[in-house]
């Protein structure tokens, strides 16, 4: 991330917290149901123990009953049966899902909000926003996308000439660094 100046009084660790504490205001305390029936796994579908658990468009994510396969945040498709048990999974696009991975039958099942989710976004923004010198812009990852962030140039560099003296300088005098804080200083749980 380019290099921003925190307000007074302020640490990098608090961004790291955000980010953790946005996680968690995203997932559920608890699984919603278990998977009593796999229906169909091209296109995925499944029966639930609690009837209506799930609505239409509801994020959730599918964990096997060993916890070590699933998927996560996709949505609810269409809802079917007398008791609202029977689930169509898909993708957040809403594209049907084949799914080739282990068996889900007795896993769970729960709601999880999007990370994308307008609410969640603006909240955890405010919260940024008090802690950094700067406008904040957030994307999330999606689970099969990667975010890729063009960081801003460093002061001063105007002309390609300018970025090859500043690489070549600093270069010179990294003592063994493998990041820079103007150039890309990546923040994993507020650590730079």
């Amino acid at each position: 991330m380019p290099k921003v100046k925190l307000k007074p009084g302020r640490q990098a660790q608090e961004i790291g917290a955000s980010l953790v504490g946005a996680w968690l205001k995203a997932l559920p305390p608890a699984f919603t149901a278990t998977i009593s029936a796999v229906v169909s796994t091209s296109p995925l579908r499944i029966t639930v123990d609690i009837p209506n658990a799930f609505t239409l468009n509801d994020v959730i994510a599918l964990r096997t009953e060993d916890k070590t396969g699933g998927l996560r945040s996709v949505r609810v498709g269409q809802v079917t049966g007398a008791t609202g048990k029977t689930l169509r999974v898909v993708d957040l696009g809403s594209a049907n899902i084949n799914y080739k991975g282990k068996s889900l039958l007795n896993g769970v099942v729960s709601k999880v909000k999007d990370l994308n989710d307008t609410t969640l976004l603006n909240e955890l923004k405010i919260v940024l926003e008090q802690i950094v010198d700067a406008k904040v812009k957030l994307v999330c990852d999606a689970p099969t996308e990667l975010t890729v962030v063009l960081p801003a140039l460093p002061e001063g560099v105007v002309t390609r000439e300018d970025l090859i003296d500043y690489l070549g300088t600093y270069h010179n005098n990294a003592q063994g660094r493998h990041y820079h804080d103007e150039l890309a200083s990546a923040v994993l749980f507020g650590c730079r």
